[in-house]
């Protein structure tokens, strides 16, 4: 099998990245505030998301994850 067909045939499971740019965080009475890009909530695969969790990593960098509504079943579980 040449090199060009076995390329054609990988599934790349990476999960890409899109750079949105910096945002300014603000705050709000006691808590601080960020806004979220359009492009993540209209791309979301769940339509439009009104939540989202945010989980913080051991290395101190977030991760927001679209959450489905609350009819629907959950994305991910919780352990």
């Amino acid at each position: 099998m040449s090199s060009a067909n076995k390329s054609k045939n990988t599934i790349d499971t990476k999960p890409k990245e899109l750079d949105l740019g910096e945002r300014k965080i603000s705050r709000m009475n006691f808590s601080y505030i960020l806004t979220i890009p359009k492009v993540f909530v209209k791309n979301s695969p769940f339509g439009d998301i009104t939540m989202v969790r945010i989980v913080m990593l051991e290395d101190g960098y977030l991760k927001i994850i679209p959450v489905r509504g609350r009819n629907e079943a959950p994305e991910f579980a919780v352990m």
